[in-house]
Order: C-alpha cells, then sequence, then structure tokens
C-alpha cells in the first residue's frame, strides 16, 4: 500500500504568518490533512513539522511526526525528512500532501493513490492542464525524494521522469487550492 506523508513545516513567508495555524470553517487549516490521511487506509502516516499544536494534534490522529530543522532552507528539505522517516518500510509507494490544502477530497486522495498503483508511475493531478499537488510516487523513487533539499518538492522528481509520470486531470478547482496568501485565504474563508 502507499504511505501517506503531510508537510507541515513551511514558513508562510507569502501568508505574513503561519498558516497552517488560521482558522477555516471551525477548525484549523492544518486538521483537515490531518483527519483526511487519519480517515484513508494507508500503510503509514508521517506528518513532517515543527510546530508543537500541530505535531500534538497528528500524534493523536495516529501519525507518527518528524521534524524539518532545515525547512526555512526549501520545501525539499521538508519532503525530504518525511521520505526518510518512511523509509523502506513503505510497501508501493508515497503520497505527499501538502497541509495548506484543506479542501482535499478522499475521493481525489483514492484516485491518484489507485493510478499510481495501476500504472507503477508518478501520479499527479491537474487542473486546467496546470500540475498541483498531492503527487503520489512508486517506492524506486524514495531515493530521489529523501536526497531533495532547495525549493522544490515532488516537483524536481517528476519533470525529471516525464516517461515515469502520469497525470490525473481534475474539474473540481477547489479541491486543489493552496491557502499560500492572504487573498485565497479570504476568498476561500
Amino acid at each position: 500500500m502507499i504511505a501517506a506523508v503531510v508537510l507541515a513545516a513551511g514558513l508562510s513567508r507569502r501568508m505574513g504568518q503561519d498558516k497552517l495555524l488560521l482558522p477555516l470553517n471551525g477548525q484549523t487549516v492544518f486538521t483537515y490533512s490531518v483527519d483526511l490521511v487519519a480517515d484513508l487506509s494507508f500503510d503509514q502516516r508521517v506528518l513532517v513539522t515543527n510546530t508543537p499544536e500541530i505535531k500534538d494534534y497528528a500524534q493523536r490522529h495516529g501519525c507518527e511526526v518528524v521534524p524539518s530543522p532545515d525547512a526555512a532552507l526549501g520545501m525539499g528539505h521538508s519532503v525530504a525528512a518525511g521520505a526518510q522517516a518512511v523509509g523502506q518500510r513503505m510497501e508501493a509507494g508515497e503520497g505527499s500532501l501538502n497541509a495548506d490544502q484543506p479542501f482535499l477530497t478522499a475521493e481525489l486522495v483514492h484516485t491518484l493513490c489507485k493510478t499510481c498503483l495501476d500504472t507503477d508511475k508518478i501520479t499527479v493531478p491537474r487542473i486546467d492542464g496546470r500540475p498541483s499537488s498531492p503527487c503520489v510516487f512508486p517506492k524506486r523513487f524514495l531515493p530521489e525524494l529523501m536526497t531533495l533539499t532547495g525549493d522544490q518538492g515532488g516537483k524536481r522528481v517528476y519533470r525529471q521522469y516525464p516517461e515515469q509520470t502520469v497525470f490525473v486531470d481534475w474539474t473540481e478547482e477547489r479541491t486543489l487550492v493552496d491557502l499560500d496568501d492572504p487573498e485565497t485565504y479570504q476568498r476561500y474563508r
């Protein structure tokens, strides 16, 4: 099966405050992704964060929590920390979810995981021709994920292997929204 890695260690530079701790429809932004992962049948659930509140919540909901000491240097460091935590215990692949995508659905995540298992390819959602996240990687890409650094996460890997990547076109734009800046947060709040 697939292991889930929730990335929740970013610095929220564009938001100007920790976006994952903002309120959203009676919850906190990060809780949506943790709850989603807890409700789905993943082999492993890992959350990468440096925030005590997020760590406590994730542990109470069945996630192994790992820090990303170099998160300030870019998303790649957090992706690597999650991949290293998943390690070789993973059976088939890893799904990397961003904690700032509170509208992800079980249907989309299930579709991405099933497509990855069926095709044995990196699986990336796409909206209006634009790739998005979350991405699901077959196990053979784990060594590359474990060594990522800098500002690019899984995108760097799937761009290197276009012949090993399949896109899943998705029509519901809200599902893939990242709450990256105040304008987007206000629009969806």
